[in-house]
């Protein structure tokens, strides 16, 4: 009997001492799934990495959830992009999860947009400017750039949570950035054929790609940030585009409505819609493989389109 007891100690301590190896994984959530595969990337087996968001989602529409309020209770690192991308349900989420760890100003506490040169900061604010982007372009994780950025950014907070783990997040991100260098060879590559190529957007969620490839956006659909277009509007774009010769009309799937179909077909062009952030689907499931994807589409559309005047 005081075998069987001490038997049973022993397997309960086990259970103990494994559960305690399997939470010593530093818990991170994240908003974008970008920012997910870049802490994968990084972290490796020291993370438990969560998502908020799915790459499909209009990134100014979330719904707060319930599970996103206890993934966020539990987390030991929360990373977000900035710029108030998350403006409208994050704060609320940070506050109601009484997590002292992600509080910001906490190390815990990530803003990916820290350091970064923000496209489109508005002079002023005002209602009719629209409420989307009252700090700056957020959309900058579609920067053939943003990559690089990101991953040291990540590193600085993965150390700084887990200083045990230095030397495999270092080593982690090093072969993180060798995988970059290629990728952003093949981005340049791609850009020689895209400079100077005229095309019109439905959101801003481009400008940062438009300007590392060099592509020219002749206006967007959207009246401003948020604001659905006017009649006017439409028909002043569609004239934009024909007087520059813009026949691509890019689109994310959020975006991806009748209205961009209409306005692509009166400027006798193409509707292109590229992902906005990393999905579950192959090809686009990960931060490089998504700016990969990107390109090769741009490339396609761009051969498709129909040579001379």
């Amino acid at each position: 009997m005081r075998l069987d007891r001490l038997l049973l100690r022993a397997a309960a301590f086990l259970l103990l001492a494994l559960s305690a190896g399997a939470s010593e994984k530093l818990r991170v959530v994240t908003t974008l799934p970008d920012l997910a595969d870049i802490v994968r990337q990084v972290g490796g087996a020291r993370v438990d990495v969560n998502a908020l968001v799915k790459g499909t989602e209009n990134q100014h529409a979330v719904v707060a959830k319930p599970s996103m309020l206890i993934a966020l209770s539990r987390a030991d690192v929360f990373v977000q992009i900035g710029l108030s991308l998350e403006s409208s349900w994050v704060p609320g989420l940070l506050e109601n999860a009484r997590n002292p760890r992600i509080a910001p100003g906490k190390p815990g506490f990530v803003n990916g947009s820290d350091g970064w040169p923000a496209l489109d900061v508005p002079a002023s604010l005002s209602r009719q400017g629209g409420d989307l982007h009252p700090h700056g372009n957020p959309h900058f994780n579609l920067s053939p750039r943003a990559g690089r950025h990101l991953a040291a950014r990540i590193l600085a907070a993965l150390v700084a949570n887990d200083p045990a783990g230095r030397s495999e997040y270092e080593a982690a991100h090093a072969r993180y950035a060798l995988a970059l260098d290629a990728a952003e060879a093949r981005w340049a590559k791609a850009a020689e054929r895209l400079r100077g190529v005229a095309v019109a957007t439905y959101h801003q969620e481009f400008d940062y790609l438009a300007r590392e490839c060099g592509l020219v956006i002749v206006g967007t659909v959207e009246l401003k940030p948020g604001i659905p277009p006017t009649p006017a509007h439409v028909i002043g774009l569609v004239d934009a585009m024909r007087v520059r010769g813009a026949r691509l009309v890019l689109t994310g799937a959020w975006s991806n409505t009748r209205q961009v179909a209409q306005v692509a077909e009166q400027a006798q062009g193409r509707v292109v819609e590229l992902p906005h952030a990393v999905t579950n689907a192959q090809g686009s499931d990960t931060w490089i493989g998504m700016m990969d994807q990107i390109h090769t589409k741009l490339l396609e559309a761009l051969d498709s389109l129909p040579r001379g005047p």
